[in-house]
């Protein structure tokens, strides 16, 4: 991947490891003590598990690079700008998720410090992509592009940031003095939610057609209304409190 056009993947973490050997090797404690093996060689199995991912996000890992490109007493290594990058990648992953939607901070407002560092997270990947577009080159879409994320993952990133401000946003308004925590909302009610809205959209939910999924379904339940709860029979039929319906008569 090249933000800044500048290349940068695996390889830091690769490096990483080999370090944190080089210190067991010298009888030196180890600056990141869940990093493992297993964890750096990418297999199906690596790119599936979560540990890997939360592994890399977390602050050692973060504080480790940082150490490694600013040493105290010698020069910038050389591929400073490279590993610059690794970690200005993985502190942007670290702001959304570890300090954001996967926090324990309490979201008491819209000014809340999780929603701020979701914000600043969510803000590099749209700078790396807004400078990505002034290529004529650049193509999003195709499976062969390396100089960005999957389209598919920077697809859902955007429905999940929006979604998650959404809610808390409706939530505080309908519930003052309630807060939220990231980290305990509940999964399986957000998949019904999203399963419903992929319903309506024919089975494909992205970031495009999300406001016409919700739309459809809010004009069906206003039209229709709610089953009562003994006649549900599936995730289609469970209500959604979602926020008003963006149709107004006039």
């Amino acid at each position: 991947m090249e933000p800044d056009s500048v290349r940068f993947g695996w390889i830091a973490l690769e490096e990483l490891f080999e370090r944190e050997q080089d210190r067991l090797s010298q009888g030196l404690a180890r600056r990141v003590p869940g990093m493992r093996k297993s964890y750096i060689e990418r297999d199906a199995w690596t790119k599936l598990n979560v540990t890997p991912a939360k592994i890399m996000q977390q602050e050692q890992v973060l504080t480790e690079l940082y150490g490694y490109i600013h040493p105290e007493h010698d020069a910038p290594p050389f591929d400073a700008d490279e590993v610059q990058c690794s970690y200005n990648y993985l502190h942007a992953c670290h702001n959304l998720y570890e300090r954001g939607l996967l926090s324990d901070i309490t979201i008491r407002d819209m000014q809340s410090q999780a929603l701020l560092n979701i914000q600043i997270g969510y803000q590099f990947f749209e700078n790396w992509i807004d400078n990505l577009h002034a290529d004529a080159g650049f193509k999003p879409l195709s499976n062969v592009e390396r100089r960005f994320l999957a389209w598919q993952t920077w697809d859902l990133t955007r429905v999940m940031v929006t979604g998650f401000r959404g809610l808390c946003e409706d939530f505080l308004r309908r519930h003052p003095g309630y807060y939220i925590a990231p980290k305990k909302i509940n999964g399986s009610a957000v998949e019904t939610l999203f399963s419903q809205f992929k319903y309506h959209a024919g089975g494909k939910l992205t970031s495009i057609n999300y406001a016409t999924a919700r739309r459809a379904y809010l004009i069906k339940r206003d039209i229709h209304g709610h089953r009562p709860s003994q006649a549900v029979k599936g995730y289609r039929d469970v209500p959604l409190y979602v926020r008003e319906a963006p149709f107004k008569r006039k």
